[in-house]
Parts: C-alpha cells; structure tokens; sequence
C-alpha cells in the first residue's frame, strides 16, 4: 500500500467484494479484457483520426515499455496536464499497465497548483503540451525542475527541445523492454491507480 493512502475500512470493502462491485483486480487487468474483447471497434475519435481498440492497446504498451526503459516503476506519480486529446489515452492506460499512478491535473492549472500537486504527491515527472494557446507549459516543467528535487523529467507532448522527452516519440518508438517486463509487474489492486482532484 502506498504510504500515506488511507484503506476503506474494512466492514466496506468487505461488503463491496461480498456483492461484487470489487473484484480485486486493477485497472489493467479489466482494460486488457476490453481490448481484447473489442479489437475491431473503434475506441477513440479524435478529430480526423480513429483508433481501435487494438490500436490502443498497442500503442499504450509501448509507450508503458519506454517508461519502464526510462525508469518509472509501479507506486511512482506523475502529473498529468494534458488536453482531451487521443495522447492522454495512450498515456493514461500506459501508466496504468505499469502501476504509476497519474495525478489528473488540467490545461488550466498553472505553477500554483501544479507544484503544490509535485509537492505533495512527490511526482517523478510532468506530461503536459509544449503550449496552450499563450501559455508555456515547457516553462513552467523547467522552473519545477530546477525547484523540486523529486522531479525527475518533463515529457511534452509537441514541439519541444532537448530538454525535455517528447511524447509522440515515447509512443512510436521501439522499446528495449519487452511485454514480459509488464507481465511480472504485480499491481496491488488496493493501491491508488489515479489521484482525481476534486
């Protein structure tokens, strides 16, 4: 269990795996099932582009095999900060095959909220779009990586430069890891999968 996370209590999960809303499983293992069950069905439309469901499972694999080539591992966080766009699928399902567990920030939030939620959550990385319409979010990852010492990256997704890992790039190219290396990852499925603020 991640430190700090608090279990339901007990009388709870007890009566919710008694009437099957828990079966404790994670995430991954019910999305396996529907990529599976529903290759051939398109899963996602995103303005001209149309992805199935075995597209997604495709490409969040090996965007899920690049992090582990860079290091993430099951119980990291890290900040989301993208738009609705088909990317974050890939990345969300792709974080949730190798146990990382996203903080689900907005496009709106800017360095206030965002260092509060690397501060807190203790995140390894931040994804989030190269710009949104004025706004520099490459700025606002380089001020938090000279600032806090348990960001590691910034992954952008868009036009970026050598300072940052680029996301597109993370989910076409070829990984050194293997699906075997997602097969042995054990997800507790009582552990947090997503922090969603509210």
């Amino acid at each position: 269990m991640l430190e700090g996370v608090v279990k339901y209590p007990s009388e709870f999960a007890t009566k919710y795996r008694a009437r099957g809303y828990w079966e404790d499983r994670s995430i991954a293992s019910h999305s396996s099932e529907w990529f599976s069950k529903y290759a051939q069905r398109t899963a996602i439309i995103d303005g001209d582009l149309t992805v199935s469901y075995k597209e997604l499972d495709e490409r969040s694999t090996n965007l899920a095999l690049n992090l582990l080539d860079l290091g993430f591992a099951p119980l990291d966080r890290v900040v989301v900060c993208l738009p609705n766009v088909v990317e974050f699928s890939y990345l969300y399902f792709g974080l949730q095959k190798i146990g990382v567990i996203p903080i689900m920030a907005l496009p709106t939030h800017r360095y206030l909220e965002v260092s509060q939620f690397v501060d807190i959550a203790q995140a390894k990385a931040c994804f989030v779009p190269a710009k949104t319409r004025d706004y520099s979010f490459t700025d606002l990852v380089s001020r938090l990586l000279k600032e806090k010492k348990c960001l590691e990256m910034g992954i952008v997704l868009g036009q970026t430069d050598g300072n940052f890992l680029n996301l597109d790039e993370l989910i076409t190219r070829k990984p050194r890891a293997s699906q075997s290396d997602i097969d042995a990852i054990q997800i507790d499925p009582d552990d947090p999968a997503v922090f969603q603020l509210s």
